[in-house]
């Protein structure tokens, strides 16, 4: 989907990201933080754990799930209701991005409540198996997480609901979803194969030349975001709609 319509894909998702970008280096600049830690995993985990760059980072996160937000919105949209883009930027619609959050915080509700429990039976069952436990548990946690994985996936089709102003509930979209467990699994494997390539080629551009692993991190985040927003589009649009893939 997104290289049939590679010119507004561009279109739709460039102007935000380079606004996010901007904003982002502003935020660590002024806190005196170098813009190669978004890429630095362990750079930033020792960011967080000092404390004292708390606030900006989570005016960074906020920052950066806007401007996606921003993307996935407009992407649905054009796919969808064919809302071509005008001008260098897509339109900001606050009203359909604030439903967005709404839909998406239901799907992540929905996948604590299913997680909780696996912390508890992975304990549970980690105690009964005695010196074996630590594997058991670390199969009950996978296992736990790709049920979740799926549910997620068949609860996505709200979340395109929501952008385009037709609301849909969470029973509906497991209904429109069902039989669909194959597939996700399938899916699930390939874009996380995908990320992990994608955090390669990113984390040896910042080892080789920090500006040229800033460039990577800006391409990746961009074909990351479209490649995502695809996936729950054509989910939406096929299952729901009943379009073809």
């Amino acid at each position: 989907m997104v290289l049939r319509n590679l010119n507004y894909a561009v279109r739709i998702a460039t102007g935000p990201v380079l606004i996010g970008v901007a904003i982002v280096f502003a935020l660590l600049a002024s806190a005196g933080l170098p813009m190669t830690l978004m890429g630095d995993q362990q750079a930033l985990s020792q960011a967080l754990a000092a404390g004292s760059f708390g606030l900006t980072l989570l005016a960074v996160f906020l920052t950066i799930v806007a401007v996606q937000i921003w993307v996935f919105v407009s992407w649905h949209r054009f796919v969808l209701l064919e809302e071509y883009p005008s001008g260098l930027l897509p339109a900001f619609r606050s009203d359909r991005m604030l439903a967005y959050v709404g839909s998406a915080l239901l799907i992540f509700l929905v996948a604590l409540a299913v997680m909780l429990p696996a912390g508890v039976i992975a304990a549970l069952v980690g105690g009964i198996a005695g010196e074996g436990g630590a594997a058991v548990i670390a199969l009950v946690i996978i296992l736990f997480a790709l049920f979740t994985a799926v549910a997620i996936y068949r609860l996505t089709p709200i979340l395109p609901a929501a952008a385009i102003g037709q609301p849909l509930k969470l029973r509906d979209a497991w209904d429109k979803t069902r039989g669909t467990t194959g597939t996700i699994v399938l899916l699930v494997v390939l874009l996380g194969l995908f990320n992990v390539l994608l955090q390669v080629v990113v984390d040896l551009s910042m080892a080789v030349f920090a500006p040229l692993g800033i460039v990577f991190l800006i391409l990746a985040t961009l074909v990351a975001t479209l490649v995502n927003v695809s996936v729950v589009t054509t989910f939406y649009g096929h299952y729901v709609e009943g379009r073809p893939i």
